[in-house]
């Protein structure tokens, strides 16, 4: 067998990348293809190796009550809005003005609620004066007969 001579293996790999760059075709000249269609709407649950991941459609209140004007309303604002809505607080039972101070520590140490210390009186007093607009709290200090101390969560039982 007669090994080909070096001018005939160049010719031969010019003619190969010739064919080759022809089936490609001109650079751009390829256009991606588009994304397929969505089929229908998203899967509400994958599974993988094991393990099952399940979506779901949350729809959120629209809350833009704010905290009744009075005596430290700006603080209250500055610091509780932060992380929940003004009507969370406003629909909580009337609080002692002892669990209204454990409720907030709480927010603050559990939660890690941004409050400065020098704020947490002024926020108590505020809740607790708004408590006593609603009639049922205890005088300042004192467990009313129908409330219990706060639990773990901070609420009453």
């Amino acid at each position: 067998m007669k090994v080909p001579s070096i001018g005939t293996l160049s010719f031969g790999a010019v003619g190969l990348a010739a064919i080759v760059l022809i089936a490609i075709g001109p650079p751009g000249s390829h256009v991606a293809p588009p994304p397929p269609a969505p089929s229908g709407p998203a899967p509400s649950s994958v599974a993988f190796g094991g393990f099952t991941l399940t979506s779901d459609a949350v729809d959120l209140p629209i809350d833009d009550q704010q905290y009744p004007d009075g005596p430290h309303a700006d603080v209250i604002n500055a610091n509780c809005t932060s992380c929940h809505s003004a009507s969370m607080a406003l629909t909580q039972p009337a609080l002692t003005t002892d669990q209204w101070k454990a409720t907030v520590i709480k927010m603050k140490e559990v939660y890690k609620a941004p409050v400065a210390e020098k704020d947490i009186s002024a926020i108590v007093d505020y809740l607790t004066a708004l408590s006593a607009k609603q009639g049922s709290a205890a005088p300042a200090g004192k467990e009313s007969g129908s409330q219990g101390a706060p639990d773990a969560s901070g609420g009453t039982g």
